[in-house]
């Protein structure tokens, strides 16, 4: 373990009392493309734990190897609440919502995921699989109908994550245009834009506030909920009014953000080296072990999860003192060549079931089975219909956006 901290190789802004190097940015300069920015992997191998500054301006650690990412994933002594904290160090731009599943420790965070996580049961999930197949398969229909090219990101990777969680939370599909720009801007990393994400965070709240609002009153024709709001404000003992607004508005936000980059992102990436979709065109069962491999290869953020350190904590070699923020990054953590063979290989039989993607512990992502669903089904309905896909474009000039949650901006393909 390093138990020194060497000056990086790449220098930020001077550094901040008790740190002895200048401190480098996030995201990393050659962030925003296919291969992560070789400074991750500098960074796992000399320095698995350094200082970094946010775009926030937030000076927090950094962790790079897999084995301690878990640990700042696991140890309760890394806190999600202190995130939300009076002068709280932030990654991105907008500050994350108080009392909600992602900014709570058990036992308030115990109590809040025992009073959802039933409607995101395995169970509840593979009973809507059919739909969802159904969904992609017309909205691949749809792009093929209109002839070569097209996109996969708007013909696909967008609209069907975003229907799906339209259709669980209850939100009107006619409003994708604004709730698509709120979240946007709320995943902002763009310190400039500061005023308009916190306008686009109140219009969001205002929006959900609405519809909870509303939820008790949605039923169906037999007088059962219609969706998962009116479900949860039905309930006895449930989530108060607050807390519903704020469910609401995570899964809104991440329910289908996180999705929508990941399916272009994967066939991005199965596409730049065509035999890799060939492989699964000719071995169509290999799909839920490719989206796992999928899953750990590709990056959906070029940052990291945050925690506090509620006391002061010994990893890596260095002292983390209480209060100290702390990014663990999940996506370095998956290329780590201690916890996988191969790392930056796509290996679409890999023995699944390691990775980070979905995070791990009591902050396992609640809504990792629907993604998983969606995933899986989205590349059937490609496979089944547009055997021969192809990119459009060479794939060195696809753009990425650079946002907290990133993917390709574009998907242009021919078939």
């Amino acid at each position: 373990m390093t138990t020194t901290q060497p000056e990086p190789a790449s220098a930020g802004d001077p550094a901040p009392d008790g740190c002895p190097y200048p401190v480098p940015d996030v995201p990393f300069p050659g962030s925003f493309r296919f291969d992560p920015a070789p400074e991750w992997a500098r960074l796992r191998e000399e320095q698995p734990i350094t200082r970094v500054r946010t775009v926030a301006g937030s000076v927090v650690w950094l962790v790079t190897r897999y084995d301690d990412v878990r640990t700042v994933l696991t140890d309760p002594r890394f806190s999600r609440a202190g995130t939300v904290a009076p002068g709280a160090p932030r990654v991105a731009v907008s500050a994350p919502l108080p009392g909600t599943l992602p900014t709570t420790d058990p036992p308030e965070h115990t109590r809040l995921r025992g009073l959802v996580s039933g409607v995101f049961s395995r169970r509840r999930i593979e009973q809507r699989r059919g739909w969802i197949a159904r969904l992609a398969g017309a909205l691949v229909d749809e792009m093929v109908a209109g002839g070569t090219p097209g996109d996969v990101r708007a013909a696909l990777a967008l609209p069907l994550p975003i229907q799906v969680i339209c259709a669980l939370l209850g939100v009107p599909y006619t409003d994708r245009d604004r709730f698509r720009e709120w979240t946007e801007l709320a995943y902002s990393l763009v310190p400039a834009q500061a005023e308009q994400v916190h306008a686009a965070m109140a219009a969001l709240t205002d929006y959900l506030a609405e519809l909870v609002a509303g939820a008790a009153r949605r039923t169906d024709a037999d007088g059962g909920n219609t969706d998962i709001l009116a479900e949860l404000a039905a309930a006895e003992d449930g989530l108060s009014t607050d807390e519903l607004v704020a469910f609401g508005m995570n899964l809104l936000v991440a329910g289908h953000e996180t999705t929508a980059n990941q399916i272009a992102s994967f066939v991005a990436t199965l596409l730049r080296e065509p035999a890799r979709w060939d492989r699964l065109v000719a071995e169509p069962d290999l799909v839920p072990t490719a989206v796992e491999e999928l899953l750990r290869y590709t990056r959906l953020s070029e940052v990291g999860q945050l925690r506090v350190a509620t006391t002061d904590v010994r990893i890596a070699g260095v002292t983390v003192r209480a209060g100290d923020g702390v990014m663990a990054a999940i996506a370095t953590a998956n290329r780590d060549p201690r916890a996988f063979d191969r790392p930056d290989e796509v290996v679409l039989d890999r023995e699944p079931g390691r990775h980070l993607a979905f995070g791990i512990g009591p902050h396992f992502c609640l809504g990792a089975h629907l993604a998983r669903v969606e995933l899986q089904e989205a590349l059937r309905a490609l496979l089944a219909r547009c055997s021969r896909l192809r990119l459009a474009v060479p794939a060195e000039q696809l753009r990425w956006r650079r946002v907290l949650v990133s993917g390709v901006d574009a998907l242009p393909v021919t078939w």
